[in-house]
């Protein structure tokens, strides 16, 4: 398939003359990469020629080569990137738009802790707690899309065994507020100190009251 190294270096010597060379019978070896035109030839090789930029290889054509069909085609330039300068595929801003409205926190709602219900026992003081947290379960609703009207409430369920803590928290029931509103309070409630049970276990129930602030 390939030239040998003799016949190579022949045409190597040919072309440094400006002489031609027979025509090759067989098609370039891999590295010859393109067939420079008549127009770029210049005089040195009037009727084209191929080259091996790889290599520095040159070897001038024959007249009859010139349309050869075994030729390979000339280099073409680079095509444009099928999205140079266009917008955005989903109509939004460019880079350096302004955020997205939507992924704002809204503001935190006021947060009112009902009187929570017990069974086998109580835990005294669980509502001063949880209010003391209030803010905290108040940023769980705004960070994860705020009240969907002017009031909510999430009813809340778990246990507290001797070591204080609220384990197993279940939301019973919740309106105005996210599912992700509420899978926030319940990791953040989640073996939180809620105080010490006057029996083992002790189940509460309690009830969130929300409003949104005026």
């Amino acid at each position: 398939m390939a030239l040998s190294i003799s016949a190579i270096g022949a045409c190597v010597g040919a072309a440094t003359e400006g002489g031609a060379q027979p025509a090759s019978p067989q098609a370039p070896s891999q590295g010859w990469v393109t067939a420079a035109s008549e127009a770029d030839a210049g005089p040195r090789c009037p009727h084209g020629a191929l080259e091996d930029p790889h290599h520095g290889f040159v070897r001038c054509l024959e007249p009859g080569e010139a349309d050869a069909g075994w030729l390979p085609p000339p280099p073409q330039p680079e095509p444009p990137p099928d999205d140079a300068g266009a917008p955005p595929p989903d109509g939004g801003p460019v880079d350096g738009g302004a955020p997205d409205a939507s992924i704002v926190s809204a503001p935190p709602p006021l947060v009112e802790v009902k009187e929570p219900e017990f069974m086998n026992g109580d835990v005294p003081n669980v509502a001063k707690r949880l209010e003391k947290v209030s803010s905290d379960l108040a940023k769980c609703v705004a960070d994860n899309g705020g009240l969907s009207g002017a009031t909510g409430t999430i009813k809340l369920q778990f246990l507290v065994r001797v070591r204080g803590r609220a384990e197993g928290v279940e939301i019973l029931d919740a309106r105005g507020v996210t599912p992700d509103a509420q899978r926030c309070i319940r990791q953040f409630l989640k073996n939180r100190a809620i105080g010490t049970p006057s029996a083992d276990p002790v189940g509460v129930t309690v009830t969130l009251s929300l409003r949104a602030p005026k």
